[in-house]
């Protein structure tokens, strides 16, 4: 009877990396959580339990983490961990705690995890007495136990108890076990509230619907209420919120109901590989502008910008953002509280990234915009805020958890960034996404991570907390610098472009420069070092000398990647010194490029030629840490979907180079034992044996004939 409102996924155990525009921004409820973070990306009733979960473990156990063991793992699967959890090995923060002898929690699991099992079977369609020899226990079983349970989690097994008991339709021992004991539980009770819907659906079915309805409202579920009070049940939320209205104008209930249903139509943090889904908006929500426009403009209801903006924000969703923008200027206008209006002003900042030209006039009021939501990021932090930043889990993947700064990330890196490239201010859209994905790390400066640590000759993990910058500078831990919106951007907007942005930071040109410049990560070493290695990607080796060379030796701990092979040597041969890679790469380079357009003797300039080559293929192959922070064709980020690395043209132009290079220097040796030694170098046997036989390398070639496949 209880209905469900609409559940959001999520992937737990692993990252799952949402597109910006996955934040939630429709937000009318006030003080949802504690922590500030307005918006569940999973189930309500669900994430309530997972935080209670957490308050009793550890806050530092991802509600991911718990989500999967609690709500994703099948019984089976909990079940074989339940048997063997002494040797677990896996990644899951919330296993972990509960191997760690925990026996009491992880019983009730399995206990809870049996209790949904042997339930599903009986309310299945298909089932007959028989199939409860394959169950665990009976329900009756179930019951049993949990009520003979009396220790710390008795809360947990009453709501066992009560769900086998609505399973087995003895609605008056639910009602008798509520008013005994359930009934006590505080209120802001987890286990109280998801207790409720099953208690309201006994009264219900043992007629007694005004204590249904009761039941039903406590645990904020209208459409049931209204279903047990009328003899016509409404179809919908919508139709649900209007019979609410004509009875109560202002129920304080329409924010939440609102809430729930508008976000059924926000795009849900779909994955960066995924394309966007276009039906999201049903007709129900259609009916919902009408509504809302209705009822504000009847003026029964208090908070009239509430209903101006919910209109606003599904003309929107829709596909009609002019039509939008025109509902969000009657929101502005009408009465409403101070939260709604702040809703609305976001709105608004979106709506004017979306339709405004990107001229001056535009960069000059989105400055004023963003002034108004960086204060707004600093002043709201909370503890919790601090805590999850600091994990940094959430804010890499795009998880809502920080209202004010998720509104930032979708505006700017959703909206504004995209359409400042295309306008041709690139620069403007790089200091606005490194302020985007670094001004609330910056405030918080701090980062909790786990730490190898050797105790008593065993490999431990230890919990380490340390601030931003000596986390970025720790070469045993993982740099977020090389996997966010600014450092893709970044690394595929252009060599010229890029010199450009770090020129802008040392010598910014109006207030907004400096504005961004302060709210972004503008370490010149990190950003030498990202120009340094694009001059190294286009072969602009003595450019590459000039930015490398103003990072010190301490940054190398900075650094996302290392050089394991010598760039060169043709065959792979290991690097003897690893330190300072790039720039001693760069210097040889250019030394080389030197000595080719020096000297004059062409056993030298060949020699040198060859090295150069080398080197050049080299570093877009086996030692891509020269040119590249990463290798592959999926990409870590979200502004391009692939980079084929191998075809790229820089890539394509290296390699057609080393080959004329290798060709012409080949054409060039007078000597023909150094001729002979530099085939040879060059894996080219056959050539040495039939071109130079007599020399001393040409007889070594033919004398190991067997040994050296080329020949």
């Amino acid at each position: 009877m209880a209905a469900l409102w609409p559940a959001i996924p999520v992937l737990g155990c692993w990252g799952p990396w949402y597109l910006p525009k996955g934040y939630y921004m429709y937000r009318v409820v006030d003080n949802a959580e504690e922590d500030g973070a307005v918006f569940s990306q999973f189930n309500l009733n669900a994430e309530s339990n997972c935080r209670e979960w957490q308050h009793r473990t550890s806050q530092s156990i991802p509600l991911t983490d718990i989500y999967q063991a609690v709500y994703k793992m099948s019984l089976e699967e909990f079940e074989a961990f339940h048997n063997e959890s002494w040797g677990y090995g896996g990644n899951n923060a919330f296993l972990k705690w509960l191997s760690h002898g925990r026996w009491d929690e992880m019983n009730f699991l399995l206990f809870a995890k049996i209790t949904e099992d042997v339930r599903g079977r009986q309310n299945s369609r298909w089932y007959y007495p028989s199939m409860r020899t394959g169950a665990k226990m009976s329900l009756e079983e179930i019951v049993d136990q949990a009520l003979n349970y009396r220790g710390p989690l008795r809360d947990r097994y009453l709501l066992q108890a009560v769900r086998a008991m609505f399973s087995l339709r003895r609605y008056t021992d639910c009602i008798a076990l509520w008013n005994k004991e359930a009934s006590l539980l505080p209120k802001e009770c987890v286990v109280r509230q998801l207790i409720l819907p099953y208690i309201a659906g006994a009264e219900y079915r043992m007629k007694n619907y005004d204590k249904a309805v009761s039941y039903f409202y406590e645990a904020g579920d209208f459409v049931s209420m209204i279903a047990c009070s009328d003899v016509n049940p409404p179809a919908s939320t919508v139709e649900a919120i209007e019979r609410i209205y004509q009875q109560e104008p202002n129920c304080s209930h329409f924010p939440e109901m609102l809430q729930r249903l508008v976000h059924t139509a926000e795009p849900d943090g779909e994955f960066y590989w995924e394309e966007l889904d276009k039906d999201l908006v049903k007709d129900e929500h259609r009916q919902l502008i009408r509504l809302a426009v209705r009822i504000a403009q009847e003026g029964k209801a208090h908070n009239t910008a509430m209903w101006y903006y919910t209109a606003a924000f599904i003309e929107d969703l829709d596909g009609h953002p002019v039509e939008a923008s025109k509902l969000l200027a009657k929101a502005e206008q009408s009465h409403g509280t101070e939260f709604i209006k702040e809703s609305v002003k976001v709105m608004r900042i979106y709506l004017d990234a979306k339709l405004m030209p990107y001229n001056q006039g535009y960069e000059n009021l989105l400055f004023k915009q963003l002034q108004w939501l960086d204060q707004k990021i600093a002043d709201n932090i909370t503890p919790k805020v601090r805590e999850r930043t600091s994990e940094y889990y959430d804010l890499a993947c795009n998880i809502s958890y920080y209202y004010w700064n998720d509104m930032m990330r979708r505006i700017i890196l959703a909206e504004v960034c995209p359409r400042m490239i295309v306008s041709g201010k690139t620069i403007r859209a790089l200091q606005l996404a490194n302020m985007a994905d670094n001004r609330l790390l910056g405030l918080v400066d701090c980062k909790t991570y786990h730490k190898e640590t050797h105790v008593k000759g065993r490999v431990e993990w230890v919990e380490t907390t340390s601030s931003m910058s000596e986390f970025r500078r720790d070469k045993n831990m993982w740099s977020p610098d090389y996997s966010n919106y600014f450092f893709e951007m970044i690394d595929s907007v252009g060599i010229d472009k890029v010199i450009a942005y770090r020129n802008r930071i040392e010598r910014p040109v109006d207030t907004f420069d400096r504005f961004l410049n302060g709210r972004g990560y503008v370490d010149m070493e990190y950003i030498n070092d990202i120009v340094g290695t694009q001059c190294l990607r286009t072969m602009r080796y003595g450019d590459a000398v000039t930015y490398l060379g103003h990072i010190g030796r301490s940054f190398e701990g900075h650094l996302n990647t290392e050089i394991y092979w010598d760039p060169f040597s043709y065959e792979r041969r290991d690097i003897k010194d690893k330190s300072d890679f790039k720039y001693r790469f760069a210097r040889e380079m250019c030394m080389l490029e030197q000595e080719m357009n020096k000297t004059t003797d062409p056993d030298r300039k060949a020699e040198a030629m060859i090295r150069y080559a080398t080197g050049m293929r080299n570093s877009f192959d086996r030692c891509w840490p020269l040119t590249q922070y990463y290798h592959g064709i999926s990409y870590w980020g979200q502004v391009q979907k692939k980079r084929d690395w191998e075809n790229e043209p820089e890539a394509i132009r290296a390699m057609e180079r080393s080959m004329e290079l290798f060709k012409t220097a080949c054409a060039l040796f007078t000597d023909r034992e150094l001729a002979a030694k530099a085939l040879y170098e060059l894996n080219q046997y056959r050539t040495v044996a039939e071109k130079y036989p007599e020399t001393e390398i040409g007889q070594y070639v033919c004398g190991h004939c067997d040994n050296l496949y080329d020949y």
